[in-house]
């Protein structure tokens, strides 16, 4: 009788101890998945907040990368324009110095009444001339303000593409973290919730530094 009461005391307190270990699993637990819910609502706001800014210097980049690729395609024109004219210009040069050349043989200067056809086409070329210079000079000009427009703006695209850069790297490693953290809701692993925390932390740490190109 006294055995029975012994083993009936035996499993009644194995049975208190199994339901302690068993409350004290569940509170850890309950404490572990408290925990990847933070982290988790910290990382996710975290990422749609970094989702905004990266869209935000993907206009800007964009813009900027357009603005540049249009100055480079007007320059480009206008260059093409410039060589266009600078060799209708020798042309004319050539017409101009041959008048010049067949009035000197023939011993004719421009103002005798005998070179009056060969002074109109003379005074025509050298006026040709004069409007070739001053619209290639302008076109000359133009270019150059293009070409340092298309400068400017790539520069200007530069840094917000590099924070775009930084921006998905760091969406990426805190993507990643939270699938570490769904990990450790289904494991129970403590060790996952501190891995995902920590690379949820660089990412953060990136995007961060993203924000405000220290590096």
């Amino acid at each position: 009788m006294a055995t029975e009461n012994e083993l009936l005391r035996e499993e009644v307190e194995q049975q208190k101890r199994e339901a302690h270990e068993r409350e004290a699993r569940e509170a850890r637990e309950e404490e572990l998945k408290n925990r990847v819910s933070v982290a988790a609502i910290v990382l996710t706001t975290a990422l749609s907040f970094i989702g905004n800014v990266k869209g935000d210097r993907n206009d800007a980049a964009g813009s900027a990368k357009g603005a540049a690729e249009s100055a480079r395609r007007q320059s480009a024109e206008l260059w093409a324009y410039y060589q266009t004219a600078a060799s209708e210009r020798v042309t004319m040069e050539v017409a101009r110095d041959r008048i010049k050349l067949d009035l000197s043989k023939r011993g004719l200067s421009r103002e005798d009444p005998e070179a009056k056809m060969d002074a109109l086409k003379l005074t025509d070329y050298e006026e040709r001339v004069r409007d070739f210079d001053r619209q290639t000079q302008q076109v000359f000009y133009r270019v150059q303000e293009l070409e340092q427009q298309e400068d400017v703006q790539l520069r200007r695209a530069d840094e917000p593409s590099r924070a775009v850069f930084r921006y998905e790297l760091g969406s990426k490693l805190i993507t990643l973290a939270l699938i570490l953290l769904s990990v450790t809701i289904l494991s129970s692993k403590r060790w996952l919730l501190w891995a995902g925390v920590a690379l949820g932390s660089i990412g953060l740490l990136v995007a961060f530094d993203g924000y405000f190109l220290f590096f």
